[in-house]
Formats: C-alpha cells, structure tokens, sequence
C-alpha cells in the first residue's frame, strides 16, 4: 500500500493527524496521512530501562488476594481431566495458578516493575505460549514495555525478556507460529482506533519479532497488515482481528478489511485458536456495547452494554453468544479471551450488587471450527474459576492441554 495523503486547505496554520476521526478542533489546513504497510515507522526516543534479559524469582503464594479459587475437583470434571493453568492481572500485580497436580499452585509472577521506568505498571493482556511454557504481555496500558517471561509456578527463578528495549508501542502482543519459527505479534497503537473511511485502512500498524532464542528476538519485521490489529492471528496466518474501537478482520490472501458491527465502538478482540485447516479461521471473539446485532441465521438480537459476548465471522455476522451465567447477579461481562484450547474462553463476570466486583469464569465455547453456520451457537457451560477479587480490569488467560 502507498502513501496517501489528503490536504484540505483552509487558511495558513497546518496540523498534522494519523488517518482517524478526529476531535480536535477545526484546523486551518489538514493533512491525513494514511499508514503504509510498507514503510517499518524509526524508533523513539525514550528508551526503557528495562534493557536486558533479567532472571527474577516468583512467590508461592496460599492464595491471591481476596480470591477463592475453584476446587481441583470441579476443575478435573469441568476439563475432563486435561492439565489446565492460567494466568490474571489484576490491581497491577499478576499471577500463575496451575492444577497440573490437582489442588492448585498458586505463584505471583509480577515484580512491581514493569512499568517503562521500572516502577509498578499497569500489567495487561498476559497470553500463554501454544505450549503454556511462556507468557507474553504488556506492562503498561500504552502498550509499551511488553516482555515474555517463562511461565514458571512457585519459587523458581523464571527468565524474562523486554520485547523491545528501544521503548516502541508494542501494544497487545500475540504469539504466533510459522515455518517452524516462532513470533510475538504486536500493534503500534493503543488507543481507541476507528477505521478510516478516506485510507480505507485501520490507521497505524501491526509488526512482529521473531524469538531465536531464550534471550535474542530478530528485528522488528514488516507483516504488511494495514493497520494496528489487536486481536491476534490465525493460525494459519491469514486473518488477523482487531477491536478497541472498530472491530476489523483482515484477510491476508485477497487484501480485503471486513469491518464489523457498522464500525460501531467494541472491545477486547481474540482470535480463534482453530488448527490450520479448519473451516471458521476467520472467526474472532469481542465484547460489545449493547445494541442490535445481525446472527448468521438472519435474526436480530440485541443487549445492553456488556450482556453478552460474541463471536464473528468475516461476513459480519454473530455466529455464537455467551450470556450472563446469571443475568439476575451478574450486571456485565468483561475481558473476554479465547484460550489456547478451541474450546474454551475466560472472562470476567461483574457483580450486579455493587457493580464493580467481578468473579473469573471459563466459558465453554464447544467445538466450532468446522460446526454448521445454520444456527446460532451458544455456551455450552460455565465454571466459577475465581471468586472475588477480580474487576472491569482484570484480564485472564487459560492454557489447557490440548
């Protein structure tokens, strides 16, 4: 894609704005630069100081704070048995909690310096590695630094790795693998995006480093996505998702920007985790903001703010729902994320007493990657992973065996 460029002149002063809508008064002469997929953005000037690989000690824990967790039994029946962990951030701290063994081990993994000054940060969007061996996330809300670390429980020493010493936006990292090589996907922007009508693009951009070893990424790469995409890839690498605030699905192979929901404000996109092959690649997970959406069977269907959440396929249509597992007690849902495993996802339930109190759930999504699209599917399950403790901040990943 080339650079484009729109000027509108009106008078003699001239500001500059990346290809978004825009609130800013009225300028005098606009310039609208569209990004190009093409062109690697330089670095900045403020580099982190986190700028080595650090080998840190976790703190096995009795519990995390204010949280009951649920007991290996209910875990085992719910998984069938399948070894499950997962990771949460929440109130600036983050934590690992395994059940290989049965009752759960439960670790802080977090140091209270992942913010780009070392000091405590904002910890979000921790996603384990296919293999559930490391753990990439951000450790501030900007997006800038994220690291991978290994997903060590208790109190042995875990390496961790700052993604990009130099300091860019690496907003939303996303592991992906390819011809045997294995990538963090991330997005230049973190802020709420919308797409641009005049660049017909999701402004900003979307860059990769590849992991060649426990301590070395190579350099900041090109995936010729137009545009900051937050929502991760498919496996096969084709389509890749975006929300936070235009929900998007790209799709590699013809070019094209699916936009979703009329361009309407959601959140929290995930991509579906479906073996390479499978019918449904292009499906994406997001929250949304409540109002009527379209199903694949035609129908309507509408919420209020956070009631559900869904998934969508490339032709903007609903294609599954996840109500409130009680609409009486729960107000909303928040921080929706697809596991590793297809069939399950975690998010955050808020409390409808004092609406800012949040219980952690597994979500089982059932087996979609090559379902019929005839018919609306729904969650086939809940479990009570975490009780307490958690709230509209609070973001969850699960691993499970595969």
């Amino acid at each position: 894609m080339k650079m484009k460029s729109l000027l509108l002149i009106v008078s003699t002063s001239l500001v500059l704005l990346s290809c978004q809508k825009s609130t800013e008064p009225d300028p005098t002469i606009l310039t609208v630069v569209c990004d190009s997929a093409s062109v690697l953005k330089p670095g900045v000037t403020s580099p982190s100081k986190h700028k080595f690989a650090t080998h840190l000690k976790g703190a096995s824990l009795s519990a995390i704070p204010d949280v009951t967790l649920a007991s290996a039994d209910s875990v085992k029946a719910f998984f069938g048995g399948k070894r499950v962990k997962f990771v949460v951030a929440t109130n600036r701290k983050m934590y690992l909690v395994d059940y290989a063994g049965g009752a759960p081990v439960i670790s802080r993994i977090s140091h209270d310096d992942e913010a780009l000054d070392s000091t405590i940060g904002s910890i979000n969007s921790p996603l384990f590695s296919k293999d559930g061996k490391k753990i990439v996330f951000a450790g501030t809300a900007l997006g800038k630094p994220a690291f991978v670390q290994d997903a060590v429980a208790g109190d042995s020493t875990a390496l961790r790795v700052p993604l990009d010493p130099q300091a860019h936006v690496t907003a939303d990292p996303h592991w992906h693998s390819e011809g045997g090589k294995d990538y963090v996907y991330f997005a230049t922007l973190a802020a709420l995006i919308g797409y641009s009508d005049h660049c017909h693009q999701i402004p900003g951009a979307t860059y990769r480093r590849e992991i060649t070893g426990d301590t070395s990424f190579g350099p900041i790469e090109l995936t010729g996505i137009p545009g900051a995409y937050r929502g991760g890839v498919s496996q096969d690498g084709n389509w890749v998702g975006t929300s936070y605030a235009t929900s998007a699905l790209y799709d590699k192979s013809s070019d094209v920007t699916h936009e979703l929901a009329g361009g309407h404000q959601q959140c929290n996109p995930s991509m579906n985790p479906f073996p390479v092959g499978s019918k449904h690649m292009d499906y994406m997970m997001i929250l949304a903001f409540g109002g009527n959406y379209l199903t694949i069977t035609g129908d309507s269907v509408s919420e209020a703010s956070h009631e559900n959440f869904w998934i969508y396929n490339k032709d903007n249509k609903i294609v599954w729902r996840a109500s409130r597992p009680d609409s009486i007690f729960y107000l909303q849902w928040d921080k929706p994320e697809w596991s590793t495993h297809p069939n399950y996802a975690t998010a955050i339930a808020i409390r409808n007493s004092d609406k800012t109190t949040g219980d952690a759930y597994v979500v089982k999504v059932g087996d979609l990657a090559d379902a019929d699209e005839g018919k609306l599917n729904k969650a086939q399950g809940y479990l009570k992973l975490g009780e307490g403790g958690f709230n509209s901040e609070s973001y969850t990943h699960l691993w499970v065996e595969p």
